[in-house]
């Protein structure tokens, strides 16, 4: 089964993400069959390609939560809503039980 998930790159305190197409049973890092985009976390930018997403999703690949959730919020589509769940933020305030 073919999975979308993150593969880390850079160098130590500076990683940046590729979005691959890979083996669910192979490491990221290598033998991914295609890079469909990027993820920059320390500037919080995503550059990837959305059409060939959707069409290996249709095609029934499978996506990783974070990649899911980085595209929802991306281009708030449904389609990538249905690989993660939402949570509710229920915080207590600071001194809830004084």
């Amino acid at each position: 089964m073919l999975t979308i998930r993150l593969s880390r790159h850079g160098r130590s305190k500076r990683p940046f993400y590729r979005i691959v197409l890979t083996e669910h049973t192979k490491p990221a890092k290598c033998g991914y069959r295609e890079v469909l985009g990027s993820y920059d976390p320390l500037h919080h930018k995503l550059e990837a390609n959305v059409g060939a997403v959707k069409e290996r999703v249709s095609k029934g690949s499978q996506m990783s939560e974070r990649v899911a959730k980085l595209l929802y919020k991306e281009t708030n589509d449904k389609l990538f809503q249905k690989f993660f769940e939402m949570k509710d933020k229920k915080r207590l305030p600071k001194n809830a039980d004084k």
